[in-house]
């Protein structure tokens, strides 16, 4: 199996500046609240290739203390960000030996991302959409609206259920940045 087989991600982010309208708004929609959590995202850097210019992600995802490791590959064109993402759990307790074993292998550690999250479950032409409250340290407040799709087929389908979904939360620029992009312009420049 690769990446490309796995589970596709569908999701756009939006910057927002009053989150609790935004929560309103959602809750509005007869969404409802599945999960409340904090990440730390860790970012890994190949030592070989060059995972900005290839569009891919590699990181290991605490959520409450639980690790997980996540390969995201590179986008699918569209205005709405699709990729295949194939994510594992690790065992807890296991980051720091899987940081250093990558580190071995001559991975570097890019940057975190820390966050504190709210999921919402809403139902949407039939379909689960799962849209996130991100208070992202250093950066601010978004809105993330994702859906899971088990094939390529689905692809221009998503796109429109995202948007339309946006337009009834009062969304409508997305940030086609990653929270890892927005922090290293931020810190580096670049």
């Amino acid at each position: 199996m690769n990446a490309f087989d796995s589970p596709i991600e569908a999701e756009a982010k939006y910057r927002v500046s009053d989150l609790n309208a935004t929560r309103q708004a959602i809750l509005a929609l007869g969404a409802n609240l599945h999960a409340t959590e904090s990440h730390c995202d860790t970012y890994l850097r190949h030592p070989t290739r060059d995972f900005r210019a290839t569009d891919e992600a590699l990181r290991i995802r605490e959520i409450s203390g639980i690790p997980y490791v996540t390969y995201k590959g590179p986008r699918f064109a569209g205005p709405i960000k699709i990729r295949p993402e194939v994510e594992v759990p690790l065992v807890e307790g296991t980051v720091t030996q899987w940081l250093s074993i990558w580190q071995s292998l001559s991975f570097t550690i890019a940057l975190q991302v820390r966050k504190s999250r709210e999921s919402y479950q809403h139902m949407f032409h039939g379909r689960s959409v799962t849209i996130t409250l991100d208070q992202v340290e250093s950066l601010g407040c978004f809105v993330e609206i994702e859906l899971i799709l088990d094939n390529k087929l689905q692809i221009d389908q998503a796109q429109i259920d995202i948007q339309s979904v946006a337009l009834q939360l009062g969304l409508h620029e997305t940030e086609s940045r990653s929270y890892l992009g927005m922090l290293l312009a931020k810190h580096y420049g670049s």
